[in-house]
């Protein structure tokens, strides 16, 4: 028994133990199960030699059963670990590697239990792992794309060196010219043993430098995709505040435009509103001229007025002023600047109010108008700007009615509850809008009349949008228009 050859089997198992548990300690903060693979592995075959250089203390079937079986564990499971390093490794090539391993040792054990000599089964382990070894070699140029380029060159330069030493050792023992007893001196136990210290402190050493530089690469890019995201996240604020701006200055547009439009649109209405001060002023002065005629009448005759005569008068001018101040009222709050101001309104409400303003418009039209409404509906908005949307249609249903020459006009205005939303109708039968203009109805500056901007029904979308609702309408031509306005509805939940 030749102890010297069994020392360098000991000594190879201590460098593979003192590498692997290295790398294991040294690469333990990363917490990688392709760490904790590759330094098992390494262990594994540490194991496998212990068990080859203790023939004589170990019976030689214990040594090829086991020192085998740990040797191919620990050899394929480094190729898996390096396999892993870009992802799981190819079921395919796990399929593959693992059936070759598998077949050698089924080899192996049939060759040492059925009394081949031991030289056979040396040549058959010498042949096997020269071939096997030459995945070290493709591993290494594969990771060579992604990694490392020393680290890969390393393991590269491994698996030549394992794969060239271990074929001599195999062609030597062919040609008869190599030991054919494992723990014989010669130039070929030599040459592997030399092949193994190189190779192993190349593959640890190369596996080091990949790992690490796997970890730097993953750093830089957590670090450039946090900067992208910051990045993003910057433009994202940036654009917030744009479009916060953007928005602020589209509601101060609208009610620019709000008020524009009821400008432009007041010469209309003049003779309505003078007709409707006109009769309470009137009266007033009437009224006035009679208290003032019966005061003279008493003063003159030196007899008592007739009170109740005269607090019947004072009534009644006193009506007609509070029914000129309101008049005046609703005009106030239709002319105000919106402030954009959202509170809880009954939206019947708002319509009677502009209807107030055109009634006398389309007394003057012979406009019959008919209204059903349910009036504990409520709606969350702004009171001018939605007086602006329903001034805009009843005036287009009016204008309508007035050039379409229809014998009995009709303006029909009704509101209801559809699921929860307020649904108002606004309906004329008069011409309908021509199919080749339905495109246009809510666009800006798009108008048929001669007089008109092309703002209103653009605007009052605008507004009924910006109230969570939507303004539509259906036309049959020669036979009615209806717009549609649909707002949420405020519930008895959201008021409370």
């Amino acid at each position: 028994m030749n102890l010297n050859v069994q020392t360098i089997f000991w000594m190879d198992a201590f460098l593979y133990l003192m590498l692997h548990a290295a790398i294991w300690y040294g690469l333990a903060r990363f917490r990688s199960p392709v760490v904790v693979m590759w330094s098992v592995s390494g262990i594994l075959s540490a194991l496998s030699l212990c068990v080859m250089g203790s023939r004589g203390w170990l019976s030689t079937d214990v040594v090829v059963v086991v020192g085998l079986f740990l040797m191919a564990a620990g050899n394929w499971g480094r190729q898996v670990a390096l396999r892993s390093l870009n992802g799981p490794a190819s079921p395919m090539w796990l399929c593959a590697s693992g059936g070759a391993n598998v077949a050698f040792l089924a080899l192996s054990y049939g060759l040492q239990f059925s009394g081949s000599p031991e030289s056979t089964i040396m040549l058959v382990f010498y042949v096997f792992y020269a071939f096997n070894c030459l995945e070290y070699f493709f591993a290494g140029k594969r990771i060579a794309l992604t990694h490392d380029k020393k680290g890969a060159d390393s393991v590269m330069w491994a698996g030549l060196i394992l794969s060239v030493t271990l074929g001599v050792k195999a062609l030597a023992m062919m040609a008869g010219v190599g030991a054919e007893d494992l723990y014989e001196h010669s130039w070929d136990h030599a040459l592997v043993f030399i092949g193994q210290f190189t190779a192993i402190m190349l593959l640890c050493v190369g596996f080091m430098q990949i790992f690490v530089d796997q970890d730097h690469r993953r750093k830089i890019a957590t670090e450039q995709q946090l900067a992208r995201e910051q990045e993003q996240a910057a433009l994202s604020f940036q654009h917030a505040q744009d479009l916060s701006a953007l928005l602020t200055e589209r509601e101060e547009i609208i009610r620019q435009l709000t008020l524009s439009n009821k400008s432009a649109g007041m010469g209309a209405l003049v003779a309505s509103f003078a007709h409707e001060l006109n009769q309470p002023l009137t009266a007033n002065l009437l009224h006035a001229e009679l208290l003032q005629a019966k005061l003279e009448e008493a003063q003159r005759e030196r007899s008592t007025p007739n009170l109740a005569f005269l607090t019947q008068v004072a009534n009644a001018v006193v009506h007609d002023t509070q029914r000129a101040a309101d008049i005046i009222r609703k005009l106030r709050n239709l002319f105000r600047m919106s402030k954009g101001e959202y509170t809880a309104l009954k939206l019947n409400e708002v319509v009677q109010e502009v209807l107030d303003l055109v009634q006398s418009k389309m007394k003057d039209a012979n406009i019959g108008c008919t209204v059903d409404w349910d009036p504990h509906l409520r709606v969350h908005g702004d009171a001018t700007q939605l007086q602006q949307v329903v001034l805009n249609l009843l005036n287009n249903a009016i204008d309508a009615l007035t050039e379409s020459g229809c014998d009995k006009p009709e303006l029909r205005i009704s509101g209801k509850a559809l699921g929860d939303q307020l649904h108002l109708e606004v309906e004329d039968n008069g011409p309908g809008i021509a199919p080749e203009r339905a495109e246009d109805v809510f666009n800006l500056f798009k108008t048929s009349k001669s007089q008109g901007m092309g703002v209103g029904l653009w605007l009052s979308r605008s507004i009924v949008e910006m109230h969570g609702g939507r303004l539509t309408f259906q036309s049959e031509p020669g036979l009615r228009t209806v717009f549609t306005l649909r707002l949420p509805l405020l519930n008895e939940t959201m008021l409370g």
